[in-house]
């Protein structure tokens, strides 16, 4: 087979359009809605590859065009704006109105519920360049939680890391690293040496590391996300939004946070070469707490950030994507999280395991059960809305009958706020209810028919 590096430019871009390549089929009437919830984009373009040069790297010189990187969306992957429903759109009686940024995508979620505060494009399509390496990262943390790797394990640098072009650690080919010097590398200096080395070490070749990482795209729910590359070079199908980026981050930061604070490092050196984190949020911003940045000229600039303030409960990840500089996307990313801190709030109305209600149960040991809630009721709220304006309503199953399993769902509990729904939640039982003997069970039969009878006519 004729490889794209033996072609010209042009031939090697219609080669990219007429191989084995697998492109979803684009729909011209995308409805505003989320993508089915069996679609997922990493199952469709499992042929994609990557532009190799004569030593097997990716080719940095193959000018590869936005819209083979980056293929039209389906109808079934929703459209750009299809996202779950934000704090914004939610609270639009509380007088919310929605942050304006010069960027072509973005999203704020705080990380803490998932809830997601504000965004515009959040599930459209872009290049996501360099934040591709937040996936890499995220399985290589996996593999350390596992103790299938360690932060001393020892790697060898194959040479196809030292061929490959962009950003670099500066590693020596038939040299040995540490896991942990390796993930320094990848995220302060966005060394794509760096991430080559790791996927060879973890799955044996690249491609089998873009597998997991799609494989892992799948398991995370982001739906439209595909990898080509490890590290976020420009490849055939390889794309992501603000949203799958946004999720990921979350996972990062709530999965793993034993090793979050590798993304929060400002400099690092490495065979006598100091480097600065390409993040620049960390060196302007007070609260910013780390992640990756991500840049090519399809993508522009994007930066995938976290912050935190003292004394508030929020963990906020934001998204920005498409912008002019390196500058640009700190200054947009700052203004984004200053957003989100003043003029939202995170309240705690219920803890998890405490009991909300009694509720008879039938033919049991004990005639009652304790229902509440399985987790925490957190949620994201305007800072202008007062908790206590929250009406908060429970509902119970009928005819509750043993045995009943603690943690089985018995009821729901609805808040709302001028009428308004702002968040459901299932009533779980809290304690175990064991049947009781024949005797009771059967009284307990009787009992409840007459119950019900006598109130169908209420009496």
């Amino acid at each position: 087979m004729t490889t794209i590096k033996q072609l010209s430019l042009a031939v090697a871009i219609a080669a990219l359009f007429s191989s084995s390549t697998v492109f979803a089929t684009p729909s011209n009437d995308a409805a505003n809605t989320m993508p089915n919830s069996d679609y997922y984009a990493a199952t469709q373009y499992k042929e994609a590859k990557a532009p190799l040069n004569n030593f097997g790297a990716i080719d940095v010189k193959i000018n590869i065009p936005e819209n083979v990187q980056v293929p039209p969306a389906p109808a079934e992957a929703g459209s750009a704006n299809g996202i779950p429903q934000t704090m914004v759109q939610k609270w639009t009686q509380a007088g919310v109105f929605p942050p304006s940024l010069k960027a072509r995508a973005f999203i704020l979620i705080d990380a803490n519920t998932g809830q997601i505060i504000a965004a515009n494009n959040g599930n459209m399509r872009m290049a996501p360049a360099s934040t591709t390496k937040l996936m890499l990262m995220y399985i290589v943390e996996q593999k350390l939680a596992d103790g299938v790797i360690s932060l001393d394990s020892k790697v060898l640098v194959p040479e196809v890391a030292w061929r490959t072009g962009g950003s670099r650690m500066f590693l020596k080919p038939g040299s040995y690293v540490s896991v942990k010097d390796l993930i320094q590398g990848v995220i302060v200096e966005s060394g794509n040496d760096a991430a080559v080395t790791l996927a060879n070490y973890i799955a044996g070749s690249q491609s089998s590391f873009v597998s997991m990482m799609n494989a892992t795209a799948v398991k995370l729910g982001m739906h439209n996300t595909h990898f080509t590359t490890v590290m976020g070079l420009p490849a055939p199908a390889h794309f992501s939004t603000a949203y799958d980026l946004g999720l990921l981050g979350e996972h990062i930061m709530n999965d793993y946070p034993q090793y979050f604070h590798f993304f929060s490092q400002k400099y690092f050196e490495y065979n006598h070469i100091r480097q600065p984190n390409f993040n620049r949020l960390l060196f302007t911003y007070q609260y910013a707490t780390g992640m990756k940045t991500g840049s090519t000229e399809a993508a522009g600039y994007s930066l995938v950030s976290s912050a935190k303030m003292p004394d508030n409960p929020m963990n906020l990840v934001a998204v920005v994507l498409g912008t002019q500089s390196l500058n640009d996307v700190a200054a947009q990313s700052k203004g984004l999280f200053n957003y989100g801190f003043r003029f939202f709030k995170q309240d705690t109305l219920y803890a998890a395991d405490s009991k909300l209600s009694e509720q008879h149960v039938w033919g049991g040991q004990q005639d009652k059960v304790s229902l509440g809630l399985e987790k925490p009721l957190t949620l994201v709220l305007p800072s202008s809305v007062d908790q206590k304006d929250l009406k908060t309503d429970l509902q119970f199953d009928h005819d509750i009958k043993a045995p009943v399993d603690k943690g089985e769902k018995l009821g729901e509990m609805t808040v709302t706020y001028n009428g308004k729904v702002i968040k459901t939640e299932p009533l779980v039982a809290l304690n175990n209810v064991q049947q009781g003997g024949w005797f009771t069970r059967i009284w307990a039969s009787i009992s409840m028919y007459t119950h019900n009878l006598l109130a169908s006519h209420g009496l």
